[in-house]
């Protein structure tokens, strides 16, 4: 079977003649825009018009109807494609605006509306990167915490914006706070989650481990806690407090998407801290 196709037979006839695209459609007297389409594969001709054709180029009717053959499944196989792509496209652009579960404006609307307890009940891993971490260490609290681990075996990992590193004096100069008082509020919080290491230990040694204290010395960029991998609430720090920004609440529905860029954001934070647990008085 030839491998040509219409629109190159046509296209090199033309241009074998030294023809425009209006001069090859008033020789054949089709329209102008028949012969365009034909030439960009758009289109094919008739079986009826075959015979005509055939006869214009100068080959046999048979060969002429493979060649058109030939094109038409070709075109269709292109058509396929295109539209696959763009059926994925759009399944993938959906999952995405699927993530988003909602968009709290402040802190309060998110714990009025949802809450971090609400976040963390029944939860099997909790990932949390941010500052001081105060949605888990005061809101949640010690005893949550205690019986999150005792109970359902949760595993935490806590990572802290360290309170002796550069990028804590920083931020406390970036929000005007007196300095020392956001690495006093961060010891404050390790030690409250210090305190829920020790009874647990007391009361199921084996368990002491599930929750590791984290510090990092990054410049904070987010505050993100990732439940069971599926769930996520993101706050953009910027130059407000925490309180007053944002929060996005996600839930995972594909790869690569939101969920993902601030799960690894997260993760990016993990990778660069310090695991204090034991050393941390």
């Amino acid at each position: 079977m030839t491998e040509d196709t219409f629109a190159t037979l046509v296209r090199t006839y033309r241009k074998n003649m030294g023809w425009t695209q209006e001069q090859l459609s008033e020789h054949w007297s089709y329209s102008f825009e028949t012969i365009s389409a034909w030439e960009r594969g758009k289109r094919t001709p008739s079986n009826q018009e075959i015979p005509r054709l055939a006869k214009f180029l100068e080959i046999s009717p048979e060969e002429m109807s493979e060649i058109v053959v030939n094109s038409r499944v070709k075109s269709s196989k292109n058509t396929s494609a295109t539209t696959r792509q763009q059926s994925s496209k759009w399944k993938a652009n959906f999952e995405t605006w699927e993530e988003f579960q909602h968009i709290y404006r402040t802190r309060t609307e998110f714990n009025r509306d949802f809450s971090y307890p609400q976040m963390f009940e029944n939860a099997q891993t909790i990932l949390a990167a941010g500052i001081s971490l105060n949605s888990i260490s005061l809101t949640h609290g010690r005893e949550d915490l205690v019986k999150a681990v005792l109970e359902r075996n949760c595993r935490v990992q806590l990572c802290f914006l360290d309170p002796d590193g550069k990028k804590c004096t920083e931020r406390e100069e970036e929000e005007s706070y007196k300095i020392g008082s956001l690495a006093y509020l961060n010891r404050t919080n390790m030690q409250i989650i210090k305190g829920a290491i020790n009874i647990i230990e007391h009361q199921c040694p084996e368990r002491s481990n599930n929750i590791e204290i984290r510090v990092y010395d990054l410049t904070p960029r987010f505050n993100i806690y990732i439940v069971d991998s599926k769930v996520i609430t993101v706050q953009s720090y910027a130059y407000g407090r925490g309180e007053d920004t944002p929060i996005l609440l996600l839930q995972k529905k594909t790869n690569g998407g939101l969920f993902d860029f601030y799960a690894s954001a997260a993760q990016h934070i993990l990778d660069h801290s310090t695991d204090v647990t034991q050393t941390f008085l």
